[in-house]
């Protein structure tokens, strides 16, 4: 994730505000190629229309969180392109193109999808998700590596800030970077159950 100096990861009402530095995206970047799938929330799909680029020939596939189909059958970047794109959701199975659905339980189970996720081969996944996205991989215990960077930008308040932890959490932060336009945090995730 990234964030701002005052604790936001975008503008007022969701708005994609651009956080991460040139060395930072160079980062993001390079997690990208390494993993096998990409994955975001059907609000980050809404809100800021990504494509999720990847340099090279870069495979990995982008997988949207999607439990009541929001977005199907809309134009979102996400949907187009030669690269796969999954939507896990609790409705349907099936290939329509370049996009997969797969049903992860009704209501949406978020373990059964990484269980179905894991047998289809995906082993390595990057969360870009927003706040409900993050949080949710956060207090399931579904996070082996957490990195936020802190931009050195102020934002208006309004916005969406970083998911919340019930109690007072110490020491969560194992290595800090400085780097070009902000701070890397490499922070505990097991500090958000």
């Amino acid at each position: 994730m990234a964030q701002s100096l005052n604790g936001y990861i975008s503008g007022p009402d969701g708005k994609r505000v651009a956080l991460s530095s040139d060395e930072d995206w160079k980062r993001v970047l390079s997690l990208r190629e390494k993993s096998d799938g990409i994955i975001i929330g059907k609000n980050t799909v809404i809100l800021d229309d990504p494509e999720l680029k990847v340099g090279g020939n870069c495979k990995s596939a982008r997988i949207v969180i999607d439990p009541g189909l929001t977005i199907d059958g809309k134009n979102y970047k996400i949907l187009h392109g030669e690269r796969k794109t999954l939507i896990l959701n609790e409705i349907k199975d099936g290939i329509s193109g370049n996009i997969q659905y797969i049903k992860c339980g009704t209501p949406f189970d978020l373990a059964k999808s990484l269980e179905i996720l894991y047998s289809m081969g995906y082993r390595n996944l990057l969360v870009e998700g927003g706040k409900i996205t993050a949080q949710s991989f956060l207090k399931a215990g579904f996070v082996d590596e957490m990195y936020v960077f802190i931009a050195s930008v102020i934002l208006e308040d309004g916005g969406i800030r970083m998911p919340a932890v019930s109690s007072i959490r110490r020491n969560a932060v194992k290595r800090i970077t400085l780097i070009n336009g902000g701070i890397l945090l490499n922070i505990d995730p097991g500090e958000w159950k």
